[in-house]
Protein backbone atom coordinates (compact mmCIF):
# COMPACT_ATOMS: atom_id res chain seq x y z
CA UNK A 1 0.00 0.00 0.00
CA UNK A 2 0.97 3.70 -0.70
CA UNK A 3 0.24 6.99 -0.47
CA UNK A 4 0.07 7.54 -3.97
CA UNK A 5 -1.53 4.61 -5.04
CA UNK A 6 -4.23 5.76 -2.43
CA UNK A 7 -4.43 9.14 -3.74
CA UNK A 8 -5.11 7.70 -7.40
CA UNK A 9 -8.22 5.42 -6.36
CA UNK A 10 -9.73 8.28 -4.73
CA UNK A 11 -10.13 9.64 -8.12
CA UNK A 12 -11.98 6.16 -9.24
CA UNK A 13 -14.12 6.40 -5.85
CA UNK A 14 -15.41 9.83 -6.11
CA UNK A 15 -16.13 9.06 -10.23
CA UNK A 16 -13.82 11.42 -11.65
CA UNK A 17 -12.53 8.49 -13.66
CA UNK A 18 -13.76 5.24 -15.01
CA UNK A 19 -14.84 2.58 -12.84
CA UNK A 20 -11.64 0.29 -12.76
CA UNK A 21 -13.57 -3.12 -11.50
CA UNK A 22 -13.79 -4.36 -15.21
CA UNK A 23 -10.24 -3.44 -15.76
CA UNK A 24 -9.86 -6.11 -12.70
CA UNK A 25 -12.00 -8.62 -13.53
CA UNK A 26 -9.89 -8.90 -16.79
CA UNK A 27 -6.69 -9.20 -14.77
CA UNK A 28 -8.39 -12.21 -12.71
CA UNK A 29 -9.52 -13.90 -15.61
CA UNK A 30 -6.55 -13.92 -17.14
CA UNK A 31 -4.15 -14.37 -14.16
CA UNK A 32 -6.21 -17.30 -12.87
CA UNK A 33 -7.30 -18.54 -15.92
CA UNK A 34 -10.82 -18.29 -15.35
CA UNK A 35 -14.60 -18.59 -17.33
CA UNK A 36 -16.15 -16.02 -14.60
CA UNK A 37 -14.99 -13.50 -12.06
CA UNK A 38 -17.09 -12.16 -9.66
CA UNK A 39 -15.82 -9.44 -7.37
CA UNK A 40 -17.42 -9.36 -3.85
CA UNK A 41 -16.73 -6.92 -0.76
CA UNK A 42 -14.74 -9.45 0.92
CA UNK A 43 -13.51 -12.63 1.42
CA UNK A 44 -15.86 -14.31 3.15
CA UNK A 45 -18.73 -13.17 1.12
CA UNK A 46 -17.26 -14.30 -1.88
CA UNK A 47 -16.65 -18.24 -0.33
CA UNK A 48 -20.50 -17.41 1.07
CA UNK A 49 -21.79 -16.57 -2.61
CA UNK A 50 -19.90 -19.99 -3.88
CA UNK A 51 -21.37 -21.86 -1.55
CA UNK A 52 -25.19 -20.72 -2.43
CA UNK A 53 -23.94 -21.38 -5.97
CA UNK A 54 -22.83 -24.61 -5.55
CA UNK A 55 -25.55 -25.97 -3.62
CA UNK A 56 -27.85 -25.21 -6.37
CA UNK A 57 -26.62 -29.07 -7.77
CA UNK A 58 -27.06 -30.58 -4.16
CA UNK A 59 -30.16 -29.52 -2.72
CA UNK A 60 -30.61 -27.34 0.38
CA UNK A 61 -29.23 -27.27 3.08
CA UNK A 62 -26.08 -28.70 1.76
CA UNK A 63 -23.39 -30.45 3.23
CA UNK A 64 -20.14 -28.67 3.06
CA UNK A 65 -16.84 -30.27 4.15
CA UNK A 66 -14.79 -28.29 6.11
CA UNK A 67 -11.22 -28.46 7.52
CA UNK A 68 -10.68 -28.48 11.06
CA UNK A 69 -8.29 -25.87 11.19
CA UNK A 70 -8.73 -23.14 9.51
CA UNK A 71 -10.17 -19.28 9.47
CA UNK A 72 -13.06 -18.62 11.32
CA UNK A 73 -14.57 -16.79 8.40
CA UNK A 74 -15.25 -20.56 6.67
CA UNK A 75 -17.98 -21.08 9.18
CA UNK A 76 -19.08 -17.76 8.78
CA UNK A 77 -20.03 -18.48 5.29
CA UNK A 78 -21.16 -21.91 6.04
CA UNK A 79 -23.61 -20.53 8.30
CA UNK A 80 -24.59 -18.04 6.16
CA UNK A 81 -25.73 -20.46 3.86
CA UNK A 82 -27.29 -22.70 6.36
CA UNK A 83 -25.19 -25.54 5.45
CA UNK A 84 -24.85 -29.13 7.58
CA UNK A 85 -21.34 -29.11 7.94
CA UNK A 86 -18.32 -32.30 8.36
CA UNK A 87 -15.17 -31.63 9.75
CA UNK A 88 -12.68 -33.22 8.14
CA UNK A 89 -8.96 -33.69 9.54
CA UNK A 90 -6.15 -31.77 9.11
CA UNK A 91 -1.94 -33.23 8.40
CA UNK A 92 -0.52 -30.75 10.93
CA UNK A 93 2.79 -31.53 9.01
CA UNK A 94 1.89 -29.92 5.78
CA UNK A 95 -1.32 -28.02 6.86
CA UNK A 96 -3.12 -30.73 4.12
CA UNK A 97 -6.17 -32.05 4.65
CA UNK A 98 -6.16 -35.45 5.85
CA UNK A 99 -7.88 -37.38 2.89
CA UNK A 100 -8.72 -40.33 4.97
CA UNK A 101 -10.83 -37.92 6.85
CA UNK A 102 -11.93 -36.66 3.99
CA UNK A 103 -12.89 -39.36 2.36
CA UNK A 104 -14.79 -40.12 5.66
CA UNK A 105 -16.89 -36.73 4.60
CA UNK A 106 -17.46 -37.61 1.37
CA UNK A 107 -18.96 -41.23 2.32
CA UNK A 108 -21.37 -39.46 4.48
CA UNK A 109 -22.79 -37.40 1.69
CA UNK A 110 -20.71 -34.04 1.45
CA UNK A 111 -20.62 -33.09 -1.89
CA UNK A 112 -18.59 -28.99 -1.71
CA UNK A 113 -15.59 -29.35 -0.17
CA UNK A 114 -13.27 -26.19 0.85
CA UNK A 115 -9.83 -26.39 0.80
CA UNK A 116 -7.59 -23.96 2.24
CA UNK A 117 -4.45 -23.59 1.84
CA UNK A 118 -2.74 -22.12 4.93
CA UNK A 119 -0.30 -18.82 4.75
CA UNK A 120 0.27 -19.62 1.20
CA UNK A 121 1.45 -23.60 1.98
CA UNK A 122 0.47 -25.15 -1.40
CA UNK A 123 -1.13 -28.36 -0.52
CA UNK A 124 -0.72 -31.50 -3.20
CA UNK A 125 -3.88 -30.48 -5.23
CA UNK A 126 -3.87 -33.64 -7.13
CA UNK A 127 -4.39 -35.70 -3.87
CA UNK A 128 -7.16 -33.84 -3.27
CA UNK A 129 -8.52 -34.07 -6.71
CA UNK A 130 -8.23 -38.04 -6.79
CA UNK A 131 -10.03 -38.23 -3.47
CA UNK A 132 -12.91 -36.06 -4.21
CA UNK A 133 -13.73 -36.78 -7.96
CA UNK A 134 -15.12 -40.71 -7.56
CA UNK A 135 -17.88 -38.71 -5.62
CA UNK A 136 -18.68 -35.86 -8.05
CA UNK A 137 -17.93 -33.39 -5.06
CA UNK A 138 -17.54 -29.30 -5.82
CA UNK A 139 -13.91 -28.59 -4.23
CA UNK A 140 -14.01 -24.90 -3.26
CA UNK A 141 -10.48 -23.50 -3.60
CA UNK A 142 -10.47 -20.96 -0.75
CA UNK A 143 -6.96 -18.98 -1.95
CA UNK A 144 -7.39 -16.31 0.42
CA UNK A 145 -4.05 -16.53 1.91
CA UNK A 146 -2.62 -18.20 -1.32
CA UNK A 147 -0.99 -14.79 -3.16
CA UNK A 148 2.64 -15.67 -4.19
CA UNK A 149 2.09 -18.91 -3.97
CA UNK A 150 2.11 -21.81 -6.87
CA UNK A 151 1.71 -25.83 -7.19
CA UNK A 152 2.93 -27.18 -10.49
CA UNK A 153 3.75 -23.61 -11.54
CA UNK A 154 0.28 -22.01 -11.62
CA UNK A 155 -1.28 -19.39 -8.82
CA UNK A 156 -2.82 -20.87 -5.78
CA UNK A 157 -6.40 -19.49 -7.03
CA UNK A 158 -5.84 -21.24 -9.87
CA UNK A 159 -6.58 -24.85 -9.19
CA UNK A 160 -10.26 -25.50 -8.41
CA UNK A 161 -12.83 -25.54 -10.54
CA UNK A 162 -14.37 -22.58 -7.93
CA UNK A 163 -12.27 -20.38 -6.12
CA UNK A 164 -11.82 -17.95 -3.85
CA UNK A 165 -9.60 -14.99 -3.66
CA UNK A 166 -9.54 -12.73 -0.55
CA UNK A 167 -8.10 -8.76 -0.97
CA UNK A 168 -8.47 -7.99 2.62
CA UNK A 169 -6.40 -5.92 5.44
CA UNK A 170 -3.04 -8.52 5.75
CA UNK A 171 -3.32 -10.18 2.95
CA UNK A 172 -0.40 -10.72 0.01
CA UNK A 173 -2.55 -8.62 -2.15
CA UNK A 174 -4.64 -6.00 -0.77
CA UNK A 175 -7.69 -3.59 -1.29
CA UNK A 176 -8.21 -2.82 2.04
CA UNK A 177 -11.45 -5.05 1.43
CA UNK A 178 -12.82 -7.31 -1.47
CA UNK A 179 -12.89 -10.60 -2.66
CA UNK A 180 -13.34 -12.39 -6.08
CA UNK A 181 -15.01 -16.08 -7.08
CA UNK A 182 -13.49 -17.22 -9.79
CA UNK A 183 -14.96 -20.04 -12.06
CA UNK A 184 -13.87 -22.46 -14.44
CA UNK A 185 -14.49 -24.97 -16.79
CA UNK A 186 -18.51 -26.65 -16.57
CA UNK A 187 -19.20 -25.93 -12.75
CA UNK A 188 -21.18 -23.19 -11.75
CA UNK A 189 -23.12 -22.64 -15.26
CA UNK A 190 -25.56 -19.99 -14.27
CA UNK A 191 -23.20 -17.29 -11.60
CA UNK A 192 -23.88 -13.85 -12.30
CA UNK A 193 -20.71 -12.16 -12.89
CA UNK A 194 -22.83 -8.99 -10.95
CA UNK A 195 -24.07 -9.62 -6.90
CA UNK A 196 -27.57 -8.88 -5.74
CA UNK A 197 -27.77 -5.60 -3.66
CA UNK A 198 -27.29 -2.06 -4.07
CA UNK A 199 -24.15 -0.37 -5.30
CA UNK A 200 -21.58 1.32 -2.65
CA UNK A 201 -21.76 4.62 -2.20
CA UNK A 202 -19.45 7.12 -1.47
CA UNK A 203 -19.49 6.53 2.42
CA UNK A 204 -18.56 3.14 1.62
CA UNK A 205 -15.97 4.21 -0.38
CA UNK A 206 -14.63 6.59 1.93
CA UNK A 207 -14.96 3.72 4.52
CA UNK A 208 -12.37 1.75 1.94
CA UNK A 209 -10.34 5.24 1.73
CA UNK A 210 -9.90 5.46 5.42
CA UNK A 211 -8.29 1.79 6.05
CA UNK A 212 -6.32 1.72 3.75
CA UNK A 213 -4.48 5.22 5.12
CA UNK A 214 -4.49 3.48 8.49
CA UNK A 215 -3.15 0.56 6.62
CA UNK A 216 -0.48 2.64 4.84
CA UNK A 217 0.38 4.88 7.89
CA UNK A 218 0.51 1.94 11.19
CA UNK A 219 1.67 -0.49 9.04
CA UNK A 220 5.21 -0.36 10.57
CA UNK A 221 6.86 -2.73 13.10
CA UNK A 222 7.74 0.12 14.73
CA UNK A 223 5.02 2.05 15.42
CA UNK A 224 2.09 -0.56 14.74
CA UNK A 225 2.44 -1.48 18.56
CA UNK A 226 -0.24 1.66 19.21
CA UNK A 227 -2.55 -0.11 17.45
CA UNK A 228 -2.30 -3.29 18.27
CA UNK A 229 -2.42 -2.32 22.30
CA UNK A 230 -5.95 -1.13 21.64
CA UNK A 231 -7.70 -4.13 22.97
CA UNK A 232 -11.26 -3.45 21.13
CA UNK A 233 -9.49 -2.71 17.70
CA UNK A 234 -8.99 -6.64 17.81
CA UNK A 235 -5.64 -6.61 15.77
CA UNK A 236 -4.15 -9.95 15.23
CA UNK A 237 -7.28 -11.66 16.98
CA UNK A 238 -9.05 -14.36 15.67
CA UNK A 239 -12.74 -13.72 15.89
CA UNK A 240 -15.88 -15.18 14.60
CA UNK A 241 -18.16 -12.44 12.49
CA UNK A 242 -21.67 -13.31 12.01
CA UNK A 243 -22.45 -14.01 8.00
CA UNK A 244 -23.69 -10.77 6.08
CA UNK A 245 -25.08 -10.84 2.24
CA UNK A 246 -22.74 -11.04 -0.64
CA UNK A 247 -22.48 -7.21 -2.13
CA UNK A 248 -20.18 -5.89 -4.81
CA UNK A 249 -17.15 -4.92 -4.61
CA UNK A 250 -16.05 -0.82 -3.91
CA UNK A 251 -14.61 0.53 -6.86
CA UNK A 252 -12.02 2.31 -4.03
CA UNK A 253 -10.63 -1.24 -3.72
CA UNK A 254 -10.69 -2.25 -7.28
CA UNK A 255 -8.90 0.67 -7.69
CA UNK A 256 -6.15 -0.04 -5.14
CA UNK A 257 -5.64 -3.29 -6.64
CA UNK A 258 -5.23 -2.77 -10.21
CA UNK A 259 -2.71 0.29 -8.64
CA UNK A 260 -0.54 -2.12 -6.57
CA UNK A 261 -0.56 -5.45 -8.35
CA UNK A 262 3.10 -5.19 -9.28
CA UNK A 263 4.09 -3.83 -6.06
CA UNK A 264 2.59 -7.28 -4.68
CA UNK A 265 4.32 -9.50 -6.83
CA UNK A 266 7.30 -7.55 -5.67
CA UNK A 267 6.46 -8.43 -1.81
CA UNK A 268 5.81 -11.84 -2.46
CA UNK A 269 9.36 -12.32 -3.75
CA UNK A 270 10.43 -10.71 -0.85
CA UNK A 271 8.02 -12.79 1.47
CA UNK A 272 9.25 -15.82 -0.21
CA UNK A 273 12.89 -14.88 0.31
CA UNK A 274 12.51 -14.66 4.01
CA UNK A 275 10.71 -17.44 4.80
CA UNK A 276 13.77 -19.52 2.93
CA UNK A 277 16.05 -17.99 4.59
CA UNK A 278 14.92 -18.11 8.42
CA UNK A 279 14.34 -21.94 7.70
CA UNK A 280 18.00 -21.88 6.72
CA UNK A 281 19.29 -20.84 9.98
CA UNK A 282 16.34 -21.89 12.52
CA UNK A 283 17.54 -25.00 14.87
CA UNK A 284 14.83 -27.43 13.87
CA UNK A 285 14.21 -30.23 16.29
CA UNK A 286 11.86 -31.59 18.57
CA UNK A 287 10.48 -28.96 20.18
CA UNK A 288 10.85 -26.30 16.94
CA UNK A 289 9.35 -28.60 13.92
CA UNK A 290 8.62 -26.49 10.35
CA UNK A 291 5.86 -27.00 8.55
CA UNK A 292 6.37 -29.04 5.30
CA UNK A 293 4.86 -27.47 1.83
CA UNK A 294 4.24 -29.97 -1.27
CA UNK A 295 7.47 -30.80 -3.27
CA UNK A 296 5.40 -29.45 -6.30
CA UNK A 297 4.53 -26.32 -4.95
CA UNK A 298 6.31 -23.05 -4.27
CA UNK A 299 5.33 -21.41 -1.10
CA UNK A 300 3.95 -17.82 -1.11
CA UNK A 301 4.58 -17.23 3.15
CA UNK A 302 2.04 -14.86 4.03
CA UNK A 303 3.88 -15.44 7.35
CA UNK A 304 6.28 -18.43 8.22
CA UNK A 305 4.51 -21.28 9.89
CA UNK A 306 6.16 -23.40 12.65
CA UNK A 307 4.68 -26.32 14.96
CA UNK A 308 6.10 -25.19 18.51
CA UNK A 309 5.72 -27.96 21.34
CA UNK A 310 3.88 -25.16 23.85
CA UNK A 311 2.48 -23.09 21.63
CA UNK A 312 3.60 -19.13 21.88
CA UNK A 313 3.36 -20.33 25.94
CA UNK A 314 6.42 -22.13 25.65
CA UNK A 315 8.68 -19.05 25.12
CA UNK A 316 10.59 -17.60 28.38
CA UNK A 317 8.86 -14.44 27.64
CA UNK A 318 5.56 -14.80 25.23
CA UNK A 319 5.29 -10.68 25.44
CA UNK A 320 8.64 -10.50 24.10
CA UNK A 321 8.18 -12.95 21.32
CA UNK A 322 4.35 -11.40 20.22
CA UNK A 323 6.47 -8.00 20.12
CA UNK A 324 8.39 -9.38 17.25
CA UNK A 325 5.57 -10.43 15.52
CA UNK A 326 5.42 -13.90 16.77
CA UNK A 327 1.63 -14.94 16.27
CA UNK A 328 -0.30 -17.81 17.80
CA UNK A 329 -2.61 -19.55 15.32
CA UNK A 330 -6.12 -19.77 14.89
CA UNK A 331 -7.24 -20.31 18.46
CA UNK A 332 -9.80 -23.31 18.18
CA UNK A 333 -10.48 -25.58 16.10
CA UNK A 334 -13.55 -24.83 13.50
CA UNK A 335 -15.11 -27.92 15.36
CA UNK A 336 -15.61 -26.18 18.71
CA UNK A 337 -16.91 -23.14 17.43
CA UNK A 338 -20.42 -22.52 19.41
CA UNK A 339 -22.14 -21.01 16.37
CA UNK A 340 -20.87 -24.24 14.45
CA UNK A 341 -21.71 -27.58 16.51
CA UNK A 342 -25.19 -27.61 15.78
CA UNK A 343 -24.95 -27.79 12.36
CA UNK A 344 -21.77 -30.76 12.61
CA UNK A 345 -23.10 -33.79 11.37
CA UNK A 346 -19.78 -36.03 12.85
CA UNK A 347 -19.60 -33.93 15.78
CA UNK A 348 -18.24 -36.97 17.96
CA UNK A 349 -15.09 -37.34 15.89
CA UNK A 350 -11.66 -36.38 17.69
CA UNK A 351 -9.72 -34.48 14.61
CA UNK A 352 -6.71 -34.58 16.31
CA UNK A 353 -4.78 -32.69 13.40
CA UNK A 354 -6.73 -29.91 13.55
CA UNK A 355 -6.41 -29.75 17.73
CA UNK A 356 -3.03 -30.26 17.87
CA UNK A 357 -2.50 -27.39 15.32
CA UNK A 358 -4.73 -25.26 17.77
CA UNK A 359 -2.15 -26.28 20.43
CA UNK A 360 1.41 -25.82 18.80
CA UNK A 361 1.32 -23.61 15.99
CA UNK A 362 2.48 -20.22 15.46
CA UNK A 363 3.77 -17.69 12.72
CA UNK A 364 6.52 -15.47 12.02
CA UNK A 365 6.69 -11.98 10.13
CA UNK A 366 8.34 -12.47 6.98
CA UNK A 367 6.84 -9.14 5.09
CA UNK A 368 9.83 -6.69 3.62
CA UNK A 369 9.44 -4.03 6.87
CA UNK A 370 10.69 -7.01 8.84
CA UNK A 371 14.33 -6.01 8.55
CA UNK A 372 17.70 -8.17 9.18
CA UNK A 373 17.90 -7.00 12.83
CA UNK A 374 14.32 -8.28 13.50
CA UNK A 375 14.85 -11.44 11.58
CA UNK A 376 18.23 -12.20 14.01
CA UNK A 377 16.33 -11.45 16.53
CA UNK A 378 13.60 -13.72 15.60
CA UNK A 379 16.16 -16.98 15.19
CA UNK A 380 17.88 -16.33 18.47
CA UNK A 381 14.24 -16.63 20.27
CA UNK A 382 13.25 -19.56 18.22
CA UNK A 383 16.83 -21.15 18.97
CA UNK A 384 16.11 -20.44 22.79
CA UNK A 385 12.58 -21.96 22.57
CA UNK A 386 12.20 -23.82 25.79
CA UNK A 387 8.94 -25.91 25.23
Amino acid sequence: MTLASIMLASRHALRVRPDPRPELVACLRQEYDARDVVLCSGGTEALRFALSEASQDFGRPPVVALPAYSCFDLATAAVGVGAKVWMYDMDPETLAPDLDSLERALKGGARIVVVSPLFGVPVNWAAVEACVDPFGAVVIEDAAQGHGATWRGRLLGSLGSVSVLSFGRGKGWSGCRGGALLVRGQVLPGVSSHLPGREPGLIGEGGIGVRALAQWGLGRSQIYWIPASIPWLGLGDTRYREPAPPRPATRMAASLLNYTRELAIGEASVRRARAECLLEHLRLGPQVKAVRADSEGEGGYLRLPLRLAKGLAGFRDPRQAIRLGVAAGYPASLADLPQLRARIVNSNERLPGGRELVRQLVTLPTHSRCGQVERDLLVRLIDAYEG
